[in-house]
């Protein structure tokens, strides 16, 4: 059962529906991570919004705001805050002598006046006993609170005050029923089914107002603070708020209000929320629960500051404060009326203000439509969908383009329905999606095809090159019958005399020699880029430049026959040089005698001696898939292939071991310099012979590949200098000079204890030719000798 899952999965893994089932849940949990917004995700978006802002937000304004500034300057001049409140009153007096449209007042002043003359004589009596008499000041100036609330009252001023809107404290909520608010004539617009707008409003639980003193005087307040979002930005503004079931403006909309002459506001609601609030002619699009977006200028210093020290002591400029509406409030920082956001961390708090009245005079906005949220789904599904169909079917590398074109294409938009419609639509989430989709389905089809390409190495590398392992996974091409015909080169190798030793083991010890013997081979075959067909036995056959184009092909079959040559050179010494393991038992099972197998070695000594010959020659060859459609395999065929296999047996006559064709030492090669040559100026190789094989009249000229250039000893340097010097003779039948010549370089053969050597079978030639000459008296001889057997 378990192994039957595993086969479904592994098939499931290598079909396109993989890929296709993980960028579809990948999808699905991006949208569900959207519906939930998620903490990390939603400070994200807001990062994403204040960079959209800060690129398309201007810096011009309508002028009309002003901000009055109890800044660090007049608080030098005039005394730490709180000021008296007689002095308050001057300053709001003169603000409206200036011709100033409406103040709002960005201060609360939720207990008495100290520095009243009647507060001062009461704590003097109560504290000292001492009853001070303020001679000659009249009534009217013994208390600031009421001399502050005469001008407030007289005045387009708007009172403020404070929210508490996270937590109930009970000696404010016990101060509350003892404030006078100004709640604001809201006219409710309702779609159908849409409950009152106070549904959707901030809730504050309780208050920090202004004394009845003050109060009850003026004619309108509005609240002054709001709360930054989770971050600790200030993004957004709350136009109303409701408190003990009433609504109650923002002083930024409340001052609006009273400069305008307003008196009441117009509140569509809709079954999501908040729509849009009217004020006189103008719509202000706010959020679900009545907050307007703060299109903010820029950094602190965006509107006209005047310190009020200029205001009192007369020294602002004609019509400076004249049709303006101003905020009186602070940008000292020991006040701490300090906010966050998207431009600057500390903007003073009555600027925030300004900037409300600024962006509903300019009717210049920010808004988010609730089709926003479906317009980012359906986004974010699109991106899910085209990086799954992308990495699917096209690959990681060509889905770049598109999908970087994509997230650009979706961020510019971002950008333009910001700057030009005032639409904050962000491509967080469709970005995300595109970035993790990639990511994802990337490391998917990574993981697949590296098990994919482990699972060919696993099961090919025994047989096939890796060069062709890769093709095959690059290609993803089933194997099919057929093949093609290219310039290659055939390999064919086989152990001499194998089936005399093999007599001498056991099966078990001749698979154990043959494994040895076979692994050695193949890892250097497969080493130079060698693609092995198969074994047969002892043999091996292989080829190079196929699958993989390897354009020195020829080079590198001589120089993998020189490199098995040393190395079985290498696996004879170590064969003579073995023994028995103590305790293990005897291996000369079949009882040979001690010429044969002397006790205690591991081997016979037939297998000290075990040489391999093989055949190398090149020219056109078909190679591909071969056999029948439920069984096939990587092969070769051809005529130049049956001339290799030739070669290899036909090197037994001529007692050589590496014999190849006059075509592979013609193959291009390079040098180490990188310049062109051929193979045969490459290698160190003897002439050996002109002949025709059993079954071809084409005669065939073959060399016995000895070394790579410059690898000849001194002897093997002599031996190929005589045995060239006696060819010379027996190609011009000069039999006698010939056989002189091989007998002088049968000394110096590379196995003197074999018993045939090229030498020696030269010199029986010459004595068969010389008494039978190979041509009549006269003719031309060709100098080709003709095979009689395989």
């Amino acid at each position: 059962m378990a192994s039957d899952i595993k086969r479904l999965f592994e098939r499931f893994k290598d079909s396109w529906a993989f890929l296709v089932t993980f960028g579809m849940l990948t999808t699905v949990l991006a949208a569900w991570l959207y519906v939930q917004q998620p903490g990390f995700l939603r400070d994200l978006n807001f990062k994403v919004y204040d960079t959209l802002l800060r690129a398309t937000a201007g810096t011009v304004t309508t002028k009309v705001p002003v901000v009055v500034d109890l800044d660090e300057a007049s608080l030098a001049r005039f005394g730490q805050w709180p000021w008296p409140r007689y002095r308050v009153a001057l300053l709001l007096a003169k603000i409206r002598e200036a011709g100033a449209l409406a103040v709002g007042l960005d201060i609360v002043f939720p207990e008495p006046d100290r520095t009243s003359p009647k507060v001062l004589k009461e704590a003097l009596r109560r504290d000292l006993q001492v009853d001070v008499a303020f001679a000659g000041m009249p009534d009217a100036l013994m208390d600031n609170d009421l001399i502050f609330g005469d001008v407030v009252g007289n005045g387009p001023f708007v009172l403020g005050y404070y929210f508490h809107f996270d937590r109930e404290l009970d000696e404010v909520r016990g101060a509350a029923s003892e404030c006078a608010l100004h709640p604001v004539s809201l006219v409710e617009k309702r779609h159908k089914g849409a409950p009152p707008a106070s549904e959707f409003l901030i809730s504050a639980p309780a208050v920090v107002c202004n004394i009845p003193e003050i109060s009850e005087k003026a004619h309108m307040s509005g609240f002054f603070n709001t709360e930054p979002d989770p971050d600790g930005i200030y993004r957004k503004t709350p136009l109303f708020v409701r408190h003990k079931d009433k609504l109650y403006p923002n002083l930024a909309l409340a001052t609006l209000m009273a400069a305008t002459g307003q008196r009441q506001a117009l509140v569509n609601v809709s079954t999501q929320g908040i729509e849009s609030v009217r004020i006189g002619q103008i719509e202000v699009p706010v959020d679900p629960r009545g907050q307007i977006y703060t299109k903010y200028r820029g950094k602190r210093g965006a509107f006209r500051y005047v310190p009020a020290w200029r205001v009192l002591e007369g020294k602002i400029s004609e019509g400076e404060l004249e049709g303006k509406i101003v905020f009186l409030g602070t940008s000292a920082a020991g006040l701490l009326d300090l906010r966050a956001t998207p431009f600057d961390p500390i903007l003073p708090g009555v600027e925030v203000h300004a900037t409300v009245v600024d962006n509903i005079l300019a009717q210049d906005f920010i808004q988010r439509p609730v089709w926003a949220w479906g317009l980012e789904f359906v986004l974010l599904l699109a991106a899910g969908a085209l990086t799954t169909a992308l990495l699917t079917w096209v690959g990681a590398a060509w889905s770049v383009l598109p999908l970087a074109a994509s997230a650009g294409g979706m961020w510019y938009g971002a950008y333009w329905s910001m700057q030009a419609k005032g639409f904050f639509l962000s491509p967080l989430y469709p970005l995300i999606m595109l970035a993790v989709n990639f990511t994802v389905l990337t490391l998917l089809k990574y993981w697949r095809e590296e098990g994919q390409k482990k699972y060919l190495h696993a099961t090919f590398q025994s047989y096939l090159s890796p060069e062709l392992i890769d093709e095959m996974f690059r290609s993803k091409a089933n194997p099919t019958l057929g093949g093609e015909a290219r310039v290659i080169t055939a390999f064919f190798s086989d152990v001499q005399s194998f089936s005399t030793f093999s007599e001498k083991l056991t099966a078990t010890q001749l698979v154990e020699l043959l494994n040895e013997y076979l692994t050695a081979m193949t890892d250097i075959l497969l080493a130079d880029r060698g693609t092995l067909d198969k074994y047969e036995g002892d043999a091996v056959v292989a080829f190079f430049g196929a699958p993989m184009d390897v354009p020195d092909h020829g080079y590198r079959a001589c120089r993998v026959a020189v490199a098995m040559q040393r190395r079985l050179g290498e696996l004879r010494e170590k064969w003579r040089a073995e023994r028995q393991a103590p305790g293990e038992p005897e291996r000369n099972v079949k009882g040979y005698p001690p010429e044969v197998w002397t006790p205690g070695d591991k081997w016979p000594r037939i297998v000290h001696e075990m040489r391999v010959r093989i055949g190398l020659n090149s020219g056109e060859i078909v190679v591909g898939n071969m056999g029948s459609t439920m069984r096939m395999n990587y092969t070769m065929m051809g005529d130049a292939v049956n001339l290799a296999a030739r070669l290899e047996s036909g090197a037994k006559q001529y007692g050589v071991y590496t014999l190849v064709s006059e075509a592979t030492l013609d193959q291009p090669a390079w040098d180490e310099e990188g310049a062109p040559c051929t193979v045969r100026d490459l290698v160190e190789a003897r002439f050996i012979d002109n002949i025709a094989v059993v079954g071809k009249s084409e005669p065939v000229r073959v060399y016995e590949v000895v070394a790579l250039r410059g690898g000849l000893t001194e002897g093997q340097r002599e031996l190929l200098r005589e045995f060239d010097a006696a060819m010379e003779h027996y190609l011009a039948m000069r039999w006698d000079a010939a056989r002189e010549g091989f007998a002088r370089a049968d000394a110096l053969e590379l196995v003197p204890q074999a018993k045939v050597t090229p030498s020696r079978a030269f010199m029986a030639r010459c004595e068969l030719f010389k008494a039978n000459p190979p041509v009549g008296p006269g003719e031309t001889w060709d100098g080709v000798f003709r095979l009689t057997s395989k």
